[in-house]
């Protein structure tokens, strides 16, 4: 039995563990020297979802699409969304306009290669759209993807958009909804709750507070975890202190919590929140372009 009404959105970053840390991630030619684990981490998380009966979004890098395509067939056979993470997982706040798009139509052409169909969802690397980077937005549009999931409104030492709306929003001069990763807001600041790394280290009470908080707002909660954060036999010793904490403290007790989670809130793919949002956006066209004719 759940005890919220509102539906949220449980969201999959699905890389390799090696292309999440900082330290690998700008060395793409070591990859093939480094142990691949994504596809039992998956099947690990696709366990844990089949028990709930929870369908996901699962925003799939270029890279791993190409080298993985049953691992993909599999989520979406599962009845999971599958969106896009870009190809070599790279942040979109440090790459030109031309870049990022030639980037978004390589990571593209490998997912609609092995799924048959484009993406409707897009979400950037480490959460790597923020107010420098307003031309992303464009790109995304007109690749013919209907929103985004890439801002998180908070600050961290390596991503955040502090300024941006907590809750899904119309992209200006676009038909993009944007669905922010989720926060919580004490003391007049914006706290990050969304998963991850949070999920990880917060007590569970506390996120339980911060989900029902959103919720008590009439908003989805918007989580997300990566398949490699399960994987507690995953061992890399070179990594800096910081990446010891941020990608492997808390693993062992993730799975607990996601299942507390799962008990008491309902959780589906970003894909059945977009018509609501949608039609609440051509209801404001229609209401301006009326507005604008009686004036």
């Amino acid at each position: 039995m759940t005890s919220s009404k509102v539906q949220n959105a449980f969201t999959v970053d699905l890389e390799e563990w090696y292309q999440g840390l900082t330290s690998t991630n700008g060395r793409p030619e070591t990859w093939p020297e480094l142990e691949s684990r994504v596809v039992p981490a998956t099947e690990q998380l696709l366990d844990l979802l089949r028990d709930y009966e929870i369908r996901a979004t699962f925003f799939v890098l270029g890279i791993v699409a190409e080298q993985h395509p049953q691992l993909i067939e599999t989520v979406a056979a599962e009845g999971h969304e599958i969106g896009v993470h870009g190809y070599w997982h790279r942040f979109v706040s440090r790459m030109t306009r031309d870049e990022f798009a030639a980037e978004l139509d390589l990571a593209l052409t490998a997912i609609t290669a092995v799924t048959g169909s484009t993406p409707l969802g897009h979400r950037a690397p480490y959460f790597s759209i923020n107010a420098q980077t307003p031309w992303a937005f464009e790109v995304i549009a007109s690749r013919g993807l209907h929103y985004d999931s890439s801002v998180f409104p908070t600050r961290n030492m390596l991503y955040g958009y502090p300024d941006a709306p907590r809750f899904p929003y119309p992209i200006e001069g676009t038909d993009l909804i944007e669905f922010p990763a989720s926060t919580m807001r004490v003391g007049g600041r914006n706290w990050p709750i969304a998963g991850g790394f949070y999920n990880r280290v917060l007590p569970i009470e506390l996120i339980r507070r911060g989900l029902k908080q959103v919720n008590e707002a009439g908003q989805p909660a918007v989580l997300y975890i990566h398949p490699w954060e399960m994987d507690t036999r995953q061992v890399y010793d070179q990594v800096t202190p910081r990446e010891r904490l941020t990608h492997y403290h808390g693993r062992n007790g993730l799975e607990a919590k996601l299942r507390r989670l799962f008990d008491e809130f309902c959780f589906g793919p970003l894909a059945e929140l977009l018509p609501a949002y949608q039609t609440r956006l051509q209801d404001r066209s229609s209401a301006l372009a009326t507005n604008a004719g009686s004036s």
